[in-house]
């Protein structure tokens, strides 16, 4: 808890410590994958067909915000409003810049320790359906600002995992995640101005 006499951390600070966690489950996940015997860079294919292939695996991701930002059931229109207010509260302000960066370092760092690392290392010993499953509980208990978000981003895990199982190329997923974010978190730059200009 921080004293009424100490000064509260700066925007940058507090963006350079969220941008180190999730560069840190990257480092984590690296870490992991040599330990249990599960290498990461193996698991990337670089090549054009799966950076395409990560952008289209966007658009039912898109659809998805598109009628979440949209519809106006009662329970998703009250949730929405508490994330546009978490955020717009989370210490720094959100720029095109910044966005590009958290969009990047979520897309890499998650998708390494999730899809890479924890779902590759479970499906070594268990069926895939179990490994995407156990994978994306993990994924959703560690986002979980509330139930309903635990659950959506539970449900985006598994699409994700199911989407890394069809390809076999771990870059697919990186992508469509980096850019999924991009686009959840420009909305939510814009969101935020309309709170704050109301």
């Amino acid at each position: 808890m921080r004293r009424e006499h100490e000064p509260a951390p700066s925007g940058e600070r507090v963006f350079l410590i969220a941008i180190g966690g999730t560069a840190a489950i990257g480092l984590v996940a690296y870490l992991l994958g040599m330990l249990f015997d599960v290498p990461l860079a193996a698991q990337i294919k670089w090549n054009l067909s799966g950076v395409v292939t990560g952008v289209i695996a966007v658009l039912p991701m898109a659809a998805f915000l598109w009628w979440f930002v949209d519809t106006s059931h009662p329970t998703i229109a009250r949730f929405r409003e508490q994330q546009i207010e978490f955020f717009a509260d989370i210490g720094f302000e959100f720029t095109p810049f910044r966005i590009a960066v958290m969009a990047l370092a979520a897309g890499i760092g998650e998708e390494l320790m999730f899809r890479g690392f924890l779902q590759t290392w479970i499906d070594g010993f268990a069926p895939l359906t179990v490994a995407i499953a156990a994978t994306n509980i993990v994924f959703g208990l560690l986002h979980m600002r509330t139930v309903l978000y635990a659950v959506i981003a539970g449900l985006v895990g598994v699409y994700l995992g199911v989407l890394y199982a069809v390809t076999d190329n771990l870059l697919v997923p990186i992508v469509a995640h980096g850019v999924y974010d991009l686009i959840a978190l420009e909305y939510t730059r814009r969101a935020i101005g309309r709170l704050k200009n109301a």
